[in-house]
């Protein structure tokens, strides 16, 4: 083989790997995005199962609880005894890897630890006791339409949010559209239409 020779072949096999390697990138978006919306699904049948046992849907505190055995009061904490896996909490796309709590910002991104265990959680969940009394009027009923889950994770791949509802169904909500993302209680008005896959 002459030297043009060969360096034409290897710029055949770097097309090909470069070829290659963005439909794997592509496929491995999709499996994120397939886990993800299977993993928002158990959450909201764990908030039902939550909520029956309990008589309402799990309601986080304004402020973590500090105890001599950590930080409690978050959603994963609360509904882990209804999917007995940590790994439902977390959404592989996640750049913070659970990290991020939007409940304690200040201290954001951190690892809460609670009786010895690490609690990590991709997912926001939407009502805390502010929420209740403001929107809810102090009636935590939901609207089945209502909010309970957000992942913003997947803005850079598909540049979409997923949103959880509690009827089950999953939205995506555009990047580039602002909204601010609330729980809906029964005794508002109003229903708000999403495209709901």
């Amino acid at each position: 083989m002459t030297l043009v020779e060969l360096l034409i072949v290897l710029a055949i096999i770097a097309a090909i790997a470069g070829l290659s390697m963005s439909v794997l990138v592509k496929a491995r978006h999709r499996a994120y995005l397939t886990t993800c919306i299977s993993n928002l699904r158990q959450l909201v049948q764990a908030v039902h199962m939550y909520e029956s046992d309990w008589g309402a849907v799990p309601i986080e505190p304004d402020y973590p609880i500090r105890t001599s055995e950590g930080l409690w009061g978050f959603i994963d904490q609360m509904l882990y005894s209804y999917v007995r896996d940590k790994s439902v909490f977390l959404c592989p796309s996640d750049p913070t890897k659970g990290k991020w709590r939007p409940a304690i910002p200040n201290l954001s991104p951190i690892v809460i630890e609670w009786k010895g265990e690490k609690w990590l959680n991709s997912y926001p969940w939407l009502i805390n006791e502010t929420v209740v009394k403001i929107y809810g009027r102090g009636n935590p009923r939901l609207k089945s339409t209502s909010p309970l889950f957000t992942c913003s994770a997947h803005k850079q791949t598909i540049g979409f949010s997923l949103i959880a509802h509690y009827d089950g169904s999953i939205t995506l909500w555009p990047m580039g559209r602002p909204r601010l993302f609330r729980a809906e209680f029964e005794t508002e008005r109003g229903v708000i239409n999403d495209d709901t896959l």
